[in-house]
């Protein structure tokens, strides 16, 4: 399953999680001392067992990737 990444608010500290048919998956925030990052993933979901806690967004992304044996890609649409 392919998951992507859209960035939520202003701030480009959040992104929402969704697969290609637009399920939500979950999101992912920056911690607030913005040396973390947290997937939040929906309580039913197939994200439900991935770690949550990543040094990096990329690291994040590829947790994703590989718990859902899919690509996991950033929007480059505009922010909200």
């Amino acid at each position: 399953m392919d998951v992507v990444l859209t960035p939520t608010g202003q701030t480009g500290k959040s992104w929402t999680l969704k697969d290609r048919l637009g399920r939500s998956l979950g999101s992912i925030g920056e911690t607030e001392t913005g040396d973390d990052f947290r997937i939040l993933p929906e309580a039913w979901g197939v994200l439900k067992n991935v770690k949550r806690g990543h040094a990096s967004l990329d690291a994040a992304m590829s947790a994703i990737a590989g718990a859902t044996n899919g690509a996991c890609t950033l929007d480059s649409g505009d922010w909200e």
